[in-house]
């Protein structure tokens, strides 16, 4: 079961992040890719989807940033997120 106030700050403030990109790493792509995780993670013992449900929907949010380089980006938006 994810965290409620996890969920509803990432939809508040993560997710709609995604409008800024291009459409292969858009809303839809988003989606898929937490729906798909958490599905994967289920299928493990004990492990944390909370986590797993975080690192989905940061994977891709700097792609508007630099395409090129979105990870690194979207890593360093997630890490500053945290501070």
């Amino acid at each position: 079961m994810l965290n409620k106030e996890l969920k509803k700050y990432i939809e508040k403030h993560v997710l709609p992040i995604y409008e800024k990109n291009e459409q292969g790493h858009g809303a839809k792509h988003i989606e898929y890719v937490i729906r798909r995780s958490l599905e994967f993670a289920k299928q493990v013992n004990d492990i944390n989807l909370d986590i797993v449900y975080t690192v989905a929907c940061y994977h891709d949010i700097g792609h508007h940033i630099d395409a090129k380089n979105h990870e690194k980006v979207s890593a360093e938006m997630f890490m500053k997120d945290n501070d």
